[in-house]
């Protein structure tokens, strides 16, 4: 049990893989994630509350949370447990007042992850809480670190580790020169919630936060909430890559943020769309689609 300005914080760390790769070189690369699911605290919302039990009262609504657990069993986790690379590390950071059945809801889904690790916040500043969160799980030893964050209504693809882990290995000396650079992968799909039923739109955009990592040295004070993400390439040396569909961002009615409709922007006929996302993101279409509806209805 450890405390954090005055407040109880709780972990939960599933025994896992090694978190670091080694290379051909004496380099170590760690990959960190964080998951923010539900965490009632000051800042980081779109939407304003003027308490913090007003705001816990919005995150623990039960007829959200059974939205956002629907989308992370069925988009989020499936890509995480099919990483082709499984040393990585992902922080799945929840308010430390989570009510009991939802909290053994998490534990069943990803209880055989084991890359996976919950950590518990208490009701603070959100930029702190996250990197408190994420500051215990560095690797002092790590010669970088790749931080990224995922919403638990989105998904990177089944190769995002190894595909990231190979650029910083290949970027290493841009990092080294810079000290901190930002890798976006940009090419990605909306997987949209719509009256008529799960639409897919096809993106390529810039500075979106699925697939977007931060490479810092492992004794860095500054951790993936810290950065603006739309204006990163402001701040630091920044690589965008479109090559491969890399992410999926969910859109729905519970998103903190808006997510307008564009203009397709690769194309991807309707053939293709449950194939590229079992294939990409190990996600079942039908079966989701169908869970989508059966909520609805319920």
């Amino acid at each position: 049990m450890a405390f954090f300005y005055g407040l109880v914080w709780k972990t939960h760390i599933a025994q896992g893989p090694p978190i670091l790769k080694q290379h051909g070189t004496d380099d170590a690369i760690q990959i960190l994630g964080l998951c923010r699911f539900s965490v009632p605290s000051f800042g980081a919302f779109q939407v304003t509350h003027d308490s913090i039990e007003a705001r816990r009262a919005m995150l623990y609504d039960p007829k959200r949370l059974h939205t956002r657990f629907m989308w992370f069993e069925h988009v989020f986790l499936p890509g995480i447990r099919a990483q082709t690379d499984p040393n990585f590390r992902l922080i799945v950071l929840v308010g430390n007042d989570l009510p009991e059945i939802w909290l053994e809801q998490l534990h069943g889904l990803v209880q055989d992850t084991p890359q996976i690790v919950i950590e518990f916040a208490p009701p603070w500043k959100h930029r702190v809480v996250c990197a408190k969160a994420m500051a215990k799980h560095i690797d002092p030893s790590a010669v970088a670190v790749a931080q990224f964050r995922l919403d638990d209504d989105d998904a990177v693809a089944v190769n995002f580790v190894e595909r990231l882990r190979a650029d910083v290995d290949r970027l290493l000396p841009q990092f080294q020169r810079d000290g901190m650079m930002a890798i976006d992968y940009a090419r990605g799909i909306v997987l949209r919630n719509a009256a008529a039923g799960l639409m897919v739109e096809p993106v390529i955009t810039r500075y979106w936060t699925p697939a977007l990592a931060v490479i810092t040295p492992a004794d860095t004070e500054k951790f993936i909430l810290d950065f603006r993400h739309h204006i990163l390439w402001r701040e630091m040396t920044s690589i965008v890559m479109q090559d491969e569909i890399m992410f999926v961002r969910g859109a729905h009615d519970t998103n903190d943020s808006a997510i307008s409709p564009s203009d397709a922007a690769y194309d991807l006929p309707d053939a293709d769309v449950a194939l590229i996302l079992r294939d990409r993101f190990a996600i079942n279409f039908a079966g989701f689609s169908r869970a989508l509806a059966a909520l609805r209805n319920s």
